[in-house]
């Protein structure tokens, strides 16, 4: 868990948030798991997960079965009914009795936080102060995330996509390079030629960059495809990484903005006027 649930409370609201990408489970409003749909855990012992979990998430879900909750409630929006307001968790005093609930919440209300895409602001750039200025950078602890950057762009041959990683005050740590030809981390820390699972990709690709543990991963359709374990000073190096870049990517390319992350003011949809500089 994020937290000890509602602080231990005996009567607590769990909710879960069906995304287009993603599921997230929120305990009295307060987010405690989330996972995206195309990435599924990789199971040898069930074998065709990660696929199985982005048929459910492009599923169309109508109804849902409720088993073993003898005691527990359940707020739903009657079909073709009105949404009302909701109290707030605080006014939650106690559980109404089926036939007494009346107060429908808004969907506004529910704290559903919607999946959001922005272009990947180049943060080489004198408004960015050369990658300098934290308001080009989106704070992230990706020492702990499990879904690091989501990135959308093209996988080229030799031109890279380029991420710059910084600590907690903003300043540089180093930066993460990779195309179809080579994997860079800079420090001396990886210098490599990728596998061929890296070499098959062309064009167009949504790829993960995940820091998690001292773990270096891209993720592609739910797969690892390259990884490797950073040790000793690169290891204690990059756990340090709080904040992250773009560097030379473009406005026409894209990033999945988490609930994880807080975006500097430069990240809007034109990257505060870069992209039409």
């Amino acid at each position: 868990y994020r937290s000890f649930p509602a602080g231990g409370k005996k009567e607590q609201i769990w909710a879960w948030h069906f995304n287009p990408e993603d599921i997230e489970l929120t305990c009295d409003g307060e987010l405690q798991y989330s996972k995206l749909f195309s990435e599924g855990d990789v199971d040898p012992r069930r074998p065709g997960l990660p696929e199985k979990c982005k048929e459910l998430g492009a599923a169309s879900v109508d109804r849902i079965i409720l088993k073993f909750m003898e005691g527990c409630y359940i707020r739903a929006v009657p079909k073709g009914g009105e949404l009302r307001a909701v109290p707030k968790v605080g006014e939650l005093r106690a559980i109404p009795k089926v036939g007494e609930l009346r107060a429908i919440p808004k969907l506004g209300e529910l704290r559903l936080p919607a999946p959001l895409t922005l272009p990947t602001c180049d943060c080489w750039h004198p408004r960015c102060g050369y990658c300098s200025n934290p308001e080009c950078t989106v704070e992230q602890d990706l020492s702990s995330s499990d879904h690091g950057v989501q990135v959308t762009s093209k996988v080229r041959w030799r031109k890279v996509n380029t991420l710059v990683l910084y600590d907690e005050a903003g300043s540089a740590i180093g930066k993460f390079h990779w195309s179809r030809s080579r994997v860079i981390l800079t420090g001396g820390c990886i210098q490599c030629s990728p596998p061929s699972s890296v070499r098959r990709l062309r064009g167009l690709t949504t790829w993960s960059f995940t820091l998690k543990e001292g773990a270096v991963q891209i993720w592609v359709e739910g797969a690892v495809v390259y990884e490797r374990k950073l040790l000793g000073e690169c290891a204690e190096r990059y756990g340090g990484v709080r904040r992250f870049a773009f560097y030379n990517m473009g406005c026409e390319n894209s990033f999945r903005v988490t609930h994880e992350m807080i975006t500097g003011d430069m990240f809007t949809e034109n990257c505060g006027g870069m992209c039409s500089d």
